[in-house]
Protein backbone atom coordinates (compact mmCIF):
# COMPACT_ATOMS: atom_id res chain seq x y z
CA UNK A 1 0.00 0.00 0.00
CA UNK A 2 1.43 3.40 -0.98
CA UNK A 3 1.45 6.60 1.03
CA UNK A 4 -1.25 8.25 -1.11
CA UNK A 5 -3.47 5.18 -0.74
CA UNK A 6 -3.34 5.56 3.05
CA UNK A 7 -4.43 9.19 2.90
CA UNK A 8 -7.25 8.46 0.46
CA UNK A 9 -8.92 6.21 3.00
CA UNK A 10 -11.81 7.73 5.03
CA UNK A 11 -10.96 8.64 8.64
CA UNK A 12 -12.96 5.65 9.94
CA UNK A 13 -12.11 4.18 13.32
CA UNK A 14 -9.00 6.29 13.94
CA UNK A 15 -10.09 9.58 12.42
CA UNK A 16 -10.41 11.22 15.84
CA UNK A 17 -6.94 10.21 17.07
CA UNK A 18 -3.99 12.61 17.39
CA UNK A 19 -0.57 11.00 17.73
CA UNK A 20 2.10 13.20 19.32
CA UNK A 21 5.76 12.52 18.55
CA UNK A 22 8.26 14.59 20.53
CA UNK A 23 11.38 14.65 18.34
CA UNK A 24 14.70 16.10 19.47
CA UNK A 25 17.18 15.66 16.61
CA UNK A 26 15.62 12.46 15.22
CA UNK A 27 16.39 13.10 11.55
CA UNK A 28 17.47 9.51 10.92
CA UNK A 29 14.36 7.82 12.29
CA UNK A 30 11.44 10.26 12.00
CA UNK A 31 10.38 9.34 8.45
CA UNK A 32 10.04 5.65 9.29
CA UNK A 33 8.20 6.38 12.52
CA UNK A 34 5.70 8.64 10.76
CA UNK A 35 5.04 6.18 7.93
CA UNK A 36 4.49 3.32 10.33
CA UNK A 37 2.17 5.36 12.55
CA UNK A 38 -0.05 6.16 9.56
CA UNK A 39 -0.04 2.49 8.58
CA UNK A 40 -1.03 1.45 12.11
CA UNK A 41 -3.69 4.18 12.55
CA UNK A 42 -4.99 5.13 9.10
CA UNK A 43 -6.89 8.41 9.20
CA UNK A 44 -5.20 9.64 12.38
CA UNK A 45 -3.57 13.02 12.80
CA UNK A 46 0.18 12.95 13.50
CA UNK A 47 1.95 15.89 15.14
CA UNK A 48 5.75 16.00 15.26
CA UNK A 49 6.93 18.48 17.89
CA UNK A 50 10.49 19.35 16.95
CA UNK A 51 12.73 21.23 19.33
CA UNK A 52 16.13 20.27 17.93
CA UNK A 53 18.55 21.81 15.46
CA UNK A 54 19.00 19.09 12.85
CA UNK A 55 17.03 18.32 9.68
CA UNK A 56 14.07 16.62 11.39
CA UNK A 57 11.75 19.51 10.53
CA UNK A 58 12.69 19.43 6.84
CA UNK A 59 12.07 15.68 6.69
CA UNK A 60 8.62 16.15 8.21
CA UNK A 61 7.75 19.00 5.84
CA UNK A 62 8.71 16.84 2.86
CA UNK A 63 6.61 13.95 4.17
CA UNK A 64 3.60 16.23 4.65
CA UNK A 65 3.27 16.42 0.85
CA UNK A 66 2.29 12.74 0.96
CA UNK A 67 0.55 12.78 4.34
CA UNK A 68 -1.92 15.71 4.60
CA UNK A 69 -2.71 14.79 8.22
CA UNK A 70 0.92 15.19 9.25
CA UNK A 71 1.75 18.44 11.05
CA UNK A 72 5.09 19.87 12.11
CA UNK A 73 4.98 21.83 15.36
CA UNK A 74 8.23 23.83 15.67
CA UNK A 75 9.31 24.11 19.29
CA UNK A 76 12.43 26.32 19.31
CA UNK A 77 11.87 27.18 22.98
CA UNK A 78 12.08 23.50 23.94
CA UNK A 79 12.16 23.05 27.70
CA UNK A 80 12.07 19.28 27.94
CA UNK A 81 10.05 16.30 26.81
CA UNK A 82 7.06 17.15 28.98
CA UNK A 83 7.00 20.63 27.49
CA UNK A 84 7.02 19.13 23.98
CA UNK A 85 4.12 16.81 24.82
CA UNK A 86 2.14 19.74 26.22
CA UNK A 87 2.82 21.61 22.98
CA UNK A 88 1.44 18.65 21.06
CA UNK A 89 -1.65 18.49 23.25
CA UNK A 90 -2.31 22.20 22.69
CA UNK A 91 -2.27 21.69 18.90
CA UNK A 92 -4.06 18.32 18.74
CA UNK A 93 -7.51 18.22 17.17
CA UNK A 94 -8.47 14.67 18.16
CA UNK A 95 -10.54 13.66 21.16
CA UNK A 96 -8.06 10.87 21.89
CA UNK A 97 -4.30 11.48 22.04
CA UNK A 98 -1.46 8.99 21.86
CA UNK A 99 2.27 9.50 22.17
CA UNK A 100 5.19 7.46 20.90
CA UNK A 101 8.92 8.15 21.03
CA UNK A 102 10.77 8.87 17.79
CA UNK A 103 13.75 6.57 18.38
CA UNK A 104 11.99 3.34 17.29
CA UNK A 105 12.39 1.65 20.67
CA UNK A 106 8.63 1.15 20.62
CA UNK A 107 6.61 -0.26 17.73
CA UNK A 108 4.11 2.06 16.00
CA UNK A 109 2.24 -1.11 15.01
CA UNK A 110 1.27 -1.55 18.67
CA UNK A 111 -0.46 1.84 18.97
CA UNK A 112 -3.90 0.27 18.33
CA UNK A 113 -3.39 -1.80 21.49
CA UNK A 114 -3.34 1.47 23.44
CA UNK A 115 -6.09 3.43 21.70
CA UNK A 116 -8.63 0.63 21.17
CA UNK A 117 -9.48 0.20 24.90
CA UNK A 118 -10.13 3.95 25.05
CA UNK A 119 -12.37 3.83 21.99
CA UNK A 120 -14.32 0.70 22.94
CA UNK A 121 -14.04 0.07 26.70
CA UNK A 122 -14.34 3.49 28.30
CA UNK A 123 -10.73 3.56 29.50
CA UNK A 124 -9.39 7.06 30.18
CA UNK A 125 -5.61 6.45 30.10
CA UNK A 126 -3.50 3.58 28.77
CA UNK A 127 0.16 3.05 29.60
CA UNK A 128 2.54 1.00 27.52
CA UNK A 129 4.40 -1.32 29.89
CA UNK A 130 7.77 -3.01 29.41
CA UNK A 131 7.56 -4.93 32.67
CA UNK A 132 4.21 -6.73 32.82
CA UNK A 133 3.19 -10.20 31.69
CA UNK A 134 3.01 -10.31 27.90
CA UNK A 135 5.60 -7.60 27.31
CA UNK A 136 8.61 -8.34 25.11
CA UNK A 137 12.04 -6.81 25.62
CA UNK A 138 14.94 -7.18 23.27
CA UNK A 139 18.12 -8.03 25.25
CA UNK A 140 19.92 -4.87 26.45
CA UNK A 141 17.09 -2.63 25.25
CA UNK A 142 16.89 -1.09 28.73
CA UNK A 143 20.08 -0.94 30.84
CA UNK A 144 19.85 -2.64 34.23
CA UNK A 145 20.24 0.56 36.25
CA UNK A 146 17.47 2.29 34.31
CA UNK A 147 15.26 -0.79 34.66
CA UNK A 148 15.68 -0.72 38.44
CA UNK A 149 15.00 3.01 38.47
CA UNK A 150 11.83 2.59 36.40
CA UNK A 151 10.57 -0.21 38.63
CA UNK A 152 11.25 1.85 41.75
CA UNK A 153 9.41 4.88 40.35
CA UNK A 154 6.50 2.70 39.23
CA UNK A 155 6.21 1.09 42.69
CA UNK A 156 6.29 4.48 44.40
CA UNK A 157 3.70 5.87 41.97
CA UNK A 158 1.48 2.83 42.61
CA UNK A 159 1.61 3.42 46.37
CA UNK A 160 0.93 7.13 45.90
CA UNK A 161 -2.20 6.69 43.82
CA UNK A 162 -3.32 3.29 45.20
CA UNK A 163 -3.39 1.80 41.74
CA UNK A 164 -0.90 -0.71 40.40
CA UNK A 165 1.27 0.83 37.68
CA UNK A 166 3.94 -1.42 36.19
CA UNK A 167 5.81 1.14 34.08
CA UNK A 168 5.29 4.87 34.46
CA UNK A 169 8.16 5.95 32.23
CA UNK A 170 7.66 4.15 28.89
CA UNK A 171 7.34 6.67 26.05
CA UNK A 172 4.13 5.16 24.71
CA UNK A 173 0.80 6.21 26.20
CA UNK A 174 -2.71 7.29 25.24
CA UNK A 175 -5.45 9.33 26.90
CA UNK A 176 -8.68 11.13 26.18
CA UNK A 177 -8.77 14.90 25.74
CA UNK A 178 -11.20 15.08 28.66
CA UNK A 179 -8.78 13.18 30.90
CA UNK A 180 -5.72 15.29 30.08
CA UNK A 181 -7.71 18.50 30.58
CA UNK A 182 -8.80 17.32 34.02
CA UNK A 183 -5.22 16.35 34.89
CA UNK A 184 -3.91 19.78 33.89
CA UNK A 185 -0.48 18.55 32.83
CA UNK A 186 2.27 20.88 34.12
CA UNK A 187 5.62 19.07 33.94
CA UNK A 188 8.24 20.18 31.44
CA UNK A 189 10.61 17.30 32.17
CA UNK A 190 10.33 13.51 32.05
CA UNK A 191 8.16 13.56 35.18
CA UNK A 192 5.12 14.16 32.98
CA UNK A 193 5.20 10.38 32.33
CA UNK A 194 4.22 9.82 35.98
CA UNK A 195 2.06 12.92 36.33
CA UNK A 196 -0.49 11.55 33.88
CA UNK A 197 -1.25 8.19 35.57
CA UNK A 198 -0.83 9.38 39.17
CA UNK A 199 -3.17 12.35 38.84
CA UNK A 200 -5.47 10.31 36.62
CA UNK A 201 -5.85 7.47 39.13
CA UNK A 202 -6.26 9.87 42.06
CA UNK A 203 -8.96 11.60 40.02
CA UNK A 204 -10.93 8.37 39.69
CA UNK A 205 -10.05 7.80 36.05
CA UNK A 206 -9.66 4.32 34.60
CA UNK A 207 -5.96 3.68 33.99
CA UNK A 208 -4.92 0.51 32.15
CA UNK A 209 -1.46 -0.98 31.57
CA UNK A 210 -0.84 -2.59 28.17
CA UNK A 211 2.13 -4.92 27.46
CA UNK A 212 4.36 -3.62 24.67
CA UNK A 213 7.54 -4.55 22.81
CA UNK A 214 10.81 -2.74 23.49
CA UNK A 215 13.76 -2.78 21.09
CA UNK A 216 17.22 -1.29 21.32
CA UNK A 217 17.32 2.42 20.57
CA UNK A 218 17.68 2.98 16.80
CA UNK A 219 19.17 6.46 17.02
CA UNK A 220 20.56 8.85 19.59
CA UNK A 221 21.45 8.34 23.24
CA UNK A 222 19.46 8.89 26.39
CA UNK A 223 20.09 12.13 28.28
CA UNK A 224 18.60 10.75 31.50
CA UNK A 225 20.80 10.80 34.60
CA UNK A 226 19.49 7.82 36.53
CA UNK A 227 20.45 9.13 39.97
CA UNK A 228 19.68 12.84 39.71
CA UNK A 229 16.65 12.50 37.45
CA UNK A 230 15.45 9.55 39.50
CA UNK A 231 15.49 11.56 42.73
CA UNK A 232 13.71 14.43 40.99
CA UNK A 233 11.09 12.00 39.70
CA UNK A 234 10.39 10.59 43.18
CA UNK A 235 10.00 14.13 44.52
CA UNK A 236 7.68 15.03 41.65
CA UNK A 237 5.54 11.93 42.25
CA UNK A 238 5.17 13.05 45.86
CA UNK A 239 4.08 16.46 44.61
CA UNK A 240 1.58 14.90 42.17
CA UNK A 241 0.13 12.88 45.04
CA UNK A 242 -0.26 16.01 47.14
CA UNK A 243 -1.89 17.97 44.32
CA UNK A 244 -4.20 15.06 43.52
CA UNK A 245 -5.26 14.64 47.14
CA UNK A 246 -5.86 18.37 47.50
CA UNK A 247 -8.10 18.33 44.44
CA UNK A 248 -9.97 15.34 45.89
CA UNK A 249 -10.57 17.25 49.11
CA UNK A 250 -11.86 20.31 47.25
CA UNK A 251 -14.22 18.18 45.19
CA UNK A 252 -15.52 16.45 48.31
CA UNK A 253 -16.07 19.77 50.06
CA UNK A 254 -17.97 21.19 47.09
CA UNK A 255 -20.42 18.27 47.20
CA UNK A 256 -21.30 18.81 50.86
Amino acid sequence: MGENDLNDRPPGKYGNISVIIAALNEERSIAEVVRRVFQALPGAEVLVVHGGSDGTGKVVQDLAVHFPRLRLIPNPNDQGKGHAIRMGIAHASGEVHAQIDADLQFLPEELPKLVDPILTQGVDITLGSRFMAGSVREPNSTPLLRTLGNLTASLYASIACRHRITDTQAGMKAWTRAAIERIGLKSDNYSYESEIPVKGALGGMRVLDIPITTLKRFTGISNVNVLLDGLRLLWDITRFWYEGRRKQSKNSSSRI
